[in-house]
């Protein structure tokens, strides 16, 4: 059985016993690995343990996992590795069955005065010591932090996988002058409505203005009439002729309307604003309803008591705003206009945008293409994007693997002497009559002849990928097998028969050594079955 044991932090020295399948690691207490720790993210990351192997993931933690030493998004670990979870430090250890976990060391007493960091009498290593020494994450409160951890949850778990979604099952171009033409619809549907409020503070403006400028023709017209009483001889059909005006009246100092004639003694229906300008000797516009403007002109006459001009009457004009206001095709024309300028503009920005994203992977590819072809070990990117440096750093270690026949590499595996037998294990793929598969030791899929591509449907799939990506479930058990009788009895030939398409076929594996003697290659081959499976030394 594997455990982990903590070499650094506030937990130092514990041991967590790891258990087949998933096994989470974060602060959550609903994790299997409960780790109390700044930096640390609520669900960190993730340990799948197998019979035969485990894999690390990280789960899209804040501050990274790393094993031994190398930021990682998911790898394989053995006994003896070290990864991670920000400056928390770990180690993969084989668990002694019965044995219990490590206490935890309590911390040493400290004075309340203290500002130090407590001291744990829990015994570290050098490298461990430094690691501990690094300076931690700030400290976030841990309502603000919860909060901070659901939403790039939610991002990173729920939406942004559905938007990754919408590249796999349409273009990538396609994608983003989709989001381009979206953003550009809400940004002018948006638009509208600062600019419909600008344009109705404009039309109450200009409304307010051309009320009090028939207001005060009104009261200058009318004045000599008013002042003698003779209220026969007032006039509004001039002012009547004026677009958007609704009512006109001379209303006196008490409210009650003077003119004209037919409506003397009535109170007008504007109370609110008749009683705001019956004191005043000025001139006063204001907004009655949402659709009526009112304004005011006072008319003037001499007081001889009070010796001076005091106001007699008020000239009052209503004016329909809605006169004023564009009508909805008006409206309509305006936000097609606006449309039609944004999508243009925005055409012309989404080009340059689509190039400048492409850019770098154009780069890339031609670099790529240049160190193949010139078996360089290495390609150079100068554009200032992490994330494309990140990967053109595990691409050169690539590369550089594939010139020197590393044997940790993907796509090429040497033999112990440093000898590369990768072109030897393709020519031997190809020179096989029957469907032939190539394995390398970390479990990839190598090369495959075409006779194996007819048989599987197509390769392009499962090259440089593990055994599990075959389509076929049977074939890629009996596949499995037979690695495993390999690894047990090297020297052997293991055979096996399975059916597929009617056809009942015999399955073979034989490993191939390096010269210290471990396998680097197993050479699987099918052919037509005689009707028993064939096996037996080599």
């Amino acid at each position: 059985m594997w455990a982990i044991r903590m070499l650094a932090g506030p937990q130092a020295g514990q041991v967590f016993k790891l258990r087949p399948g998933k096994n989470r690691l974060g602060r959550s207490p609903t994790n299997e690995i409960q780790v109390m720790a700044n930096g640390v993210s609520k669900v960190h990351l993730e340990i799948q343990l197998f019979p035969d192997k485990a894999i690390i993931s990280d789960l899209d933690s804040s501050n990274g996992t790393f094993l031994n030493g190398v930021r990682v998004r998911t790898g394989s670990v053995r006994i003896g590795d070290r990864f991670s979870a920000h400056n928390i430090l770990f180690e993969i250890i084989e668990a002694q069955a019965g044995a219990p976990a490590p206490v935890l060391a309590k911390p040493q007493q400290r004075s309340q005065r203290s500002q130090g960091p407590a001291v744990y009498t829990q015994p570290m290593s050098q490298a461990t010591a430094s690691i501990a020494q690094e300076p931690s994450a700030p400290e976030v409160p841990s309502e603000k932090r919860d909060l901070l951890e659901k939403y790039h949850e939610y991002l990173n778990r729920v939406l942004l996988p559905g938007i990754y979604r919408l590249t796999e099952v349409f273009e990538y171009r396609t994608v983003m002058f989709g989001f381009a033409g979206a953003f550009i619809l809400i940004v002018t549907l948006l638009s509208i409505i600062p600019m419909k409020q600008i344009t109705a503070d404009s039309i109450q403006t200009e409304s307010r203005r051309r009320a009090m400028t028939v207001a005060r023709a009104l009261a200058n017209a009318n004045e000599k009439v008013i002042r003698m009483g003779d209220l026969s001889n007032f006039s509004v059909d001039f002012v009547l002729r004026e677009d958007g005006i609704d009512d006109v009246y001379i209303v006196s100092k008490d409210g009650v309307i003077l003119a004209p004639p037919e409506r003397a003694g009535v109170r007008p229906k504007e109370t609110k604003f008749i009683k705001d300008i019956q004191s005043q000797a000025k001139e006063t516009s204001s907004l009655v309803d949402s659709d009526r403007v009112a304004a005011s002109f006072p008319i003037v006459a001499y007081d001889s008591e009070l010796q001076q001009n005091v106001p007699r009457a008020h000239a009052v004009v209503i004016f329909n705003v809605a006169s004023l206001q564009f009508d909805d095709g008006r409206a309509l024309g305006l936000f097609v206009q606006m449309l039609t300028i944004a999508l243009i503009t925005g055409i012309i920005l989404f080009y340059f945008m689509f190039k400048l994203v492409e850019y770098p992977l154009v780069r890339l590819n031609e670099q790529l293409d240049t160190a193949l072809r010139e078996n360089r070990d290495h390609a150079v990117i100068t554009i200032k994007f992490p994330k494309m440096q990140d990967l053109l750093v595990n691409l050169n270690s690539v590369l550089n693997r594939a010139a020197h026949g590393s044997a940790n590499g993907i796509s090429s595996t040497a033999s112990e002497s440093g000898h590369n037998r990768d072109s030897e294990m393709q020519n031997l793929c190809q020179m096989v009559g029957y469907p032939c598969l190539v394995i390398n030791r970390s479990g990839m899929v190598f090369a495959a002849n075409s006779a194996f591509e007819s048989l599987a449907g197509s390769t392009t799939g499962i090259l440089n990928e593990n055994i599990q990506t075959v389509r076929d479930q049977a074939l890629q058990k009996n596949i499995a097998a037979l690695m495993l009788l390999s690894q047990a009895q090297s020297h052997s030939v293991h055979s096996d028969e399975f059916e597929i398409s009617g056809h009942r076929l015999g399955i073979h594996c034989q490993a191939l050594l390096a010269s210290s003697g471990e396998i680097d290659y197993y050479l699987i081959t099918m052919s037509p079955s005689d009707g028993h499976a064939q096996g037996g030394a080599a």
